[in-house]
């Protein structure tokens, strides 16, 4: 993983305390989206960069085992937190770097990513794509959040405040990426990421070789600058990003 992440991701959930709290409402409505793909349990997930961890363990309260692989120690101590919370949920955490991490082939019936697909260069994104092939058994599926060309470059100029920090959006039209940048006003540190947007026809073109085929799309939300609110659901063409189905290519 590119090595700006570790100190943007780490003050990124300290600064916003946005993967902080309980599993809410949002997440069991995600978790039943992925029942309806991945079929009922008893069946493993491995979730990429777990974050907070909600997602986990909203699918966990389904039934699924889930591994949730997550780099940062802050994130990583607070699943363990909420795992206490919910003794019940099948929830194995691992502390790791999910380009480095170690797992058995062919051993999950799901790999789901929400939400940061897009770091890195396109090759780097075919070198997590060719790994999360190995992991899945053959009738497995992937679910990948991947944001929209289209949406992002409509941010550029815009954002607000989240938790301590501030926010702003900018769009680099030449490599397609979602340019996020924060700051704090008292201390003026700031921090930065890009992500790489692809539409459905820019994913299957990144997929040639990887093992992996598009099977299936499901749009997201959108920001309404405008308004100041997020509306969800909306047509792909509108979407700040959009759930991709992956399959094992067929041969």
């Amino acid at each position: 993983m590119p090595s700006w992440t570790r100190d943007f991701y780490a003050r990124q959930a300290e600064w916003s305390g946005a993967y902080w709290g309980d599993v809410e409402e949002r997440h069991r409505r995600r978790a039943d989206w992925v029942r309806t793909i991945v079929g009922g349990p008893p069946r493993s997930v491995l979730e990429l960069g777990a974050g907070g961890g909600q997602d986990a363990v909203a699918l966990a309260e389904l039934g699924y085992e889930v591994l949730a692989v997550e780099r940062e120690p802050l994130l990583v101590r607070h699943i363990e937190k909420l795992l206490q919370d919910h003794p019940e949920a099948r929830v194995k955490v691992a502390e790791a770097d999910f380009y480095e991490i170690n797992l058995p082939e062919g051993a999950f019936d799901a790999v789901c990513y929400w939400d940061g697909f897009g770091i890195g260069s396109d090759d780097e994104q075919r070198i997590l794509l060719q790994r999360i092939r190995g992991w899945l058994r053959s009738d497995g599926v992937a679910l990948v959040d991947v944001f929209t060309p289209w949406h992002a470059a409509k941010s550029a100029g815009h954002g607000g405040r989240v938790g301590r920090a501030v926010r702003r959006y900018g769009f680099d039209g030449e490599g397609c990426r979602w340019v996020d940048r924060w700051w704090l006003e008292d201390t003026g540190e700031v921090i930065e990421q890009s992500l790489r947007c692809y539409s459905p026809a820019d994913l299957r073109l990144l997929l040639e070789g990887t093992g992996l085929e598009l099977t299936g799309v499901k749009p997201g939300g959108m920001m309404d600058y405008d308004a100041g609110r997020y509306v969800e659901p909306v047509p792909l063409e509108q979407a700040m990003w959009y759930a991709a189905v992956l399959r094992p290519a067929k041969r």
